[in-house]
């Protein structure tokens, strides 16, 4: 998606890179950021903001001057980000995946990742791809008697994005992908 979009990519992070390597973990995204952004160049930025300190120091060791680190509340990061950075146009990609997932009470990761993408919408736009990660969908139904599985209701979106999902519903927003990560394009209507 990001390739059809024109330059300069800009891509803002919620939750950064905390382990070397850790490609069946944690993941990797600030790593796989700041080397897309290079390979697109013209102005290109990825902007982390992470709580704790030893994870922005890790991340800052690994990464190019491509990649803008703060240690920082992501809520209070975003609300400031033009101060905080002197940006003040449309991102091309946010990435949501600050608060680690509870998953036997998800509510709380859930509210403070909407609380994010509530401080992030005067940054965003129609194309600006909003992905939330560890937000796996929710099938329910039942298989027929010809063991064909039959939906019951609507997917919902689980984990993290629980919330936001509901909010895209609401104004209609394109569900762009879903598996455990979900993406939202036109999520705002400018």
């Amino acid at each position: 998606y990001l390739d059809d979009l024109p330059d300069p990519i800009i891509i803002l992070e919620t939750g950064c890179l905390r382990k070397i390597d850790n490609f069946s973990g944690d993941g990797q995204s600030t790593l796989i950021f700041d080397k897309y952004t290079q390979s697109r160049g013209n102005g290109s930025r990825v902007y982390s903001v992470d709580i704790n300190e030893q994870n922005v120091n890790l991340c800052k060791s690994l990464v190019s001057d491509k990649v803008y680190l703060k240690k920082e509340d992501s809520v209070k990061f975003i609300s400031d980000f033009h101060n905080q950075v002197g940006y003040n146009n449309k991102l091309s990609l946010l990435y949501l995946d600050s608060f680690d997932v509870n998953w036997d009470y998800p509510l709380e990761s859930s509210a403070h990742h909407l609380k994010e993408l509530t401080a992030s919408i005067p940054y965003i736009n129609k194309n600006t791809l909003v992905v939330v990660d560890d937000a796996p969908i929710n099938l329910l139904g039942y298989r027929d008697e010809k063991n064909n599985f039959k939906f019951i209701k609507d997917a919902s979106v689980g984990g993290k994005g629980y919330l936001i999902h509901e909010y895209a519903r609401a104004v209609n927003a394109d569900l762009f992908f879903s598996h455990y990560q979900v993406g939202y394009k036109n999520i705002v209507k400018s």
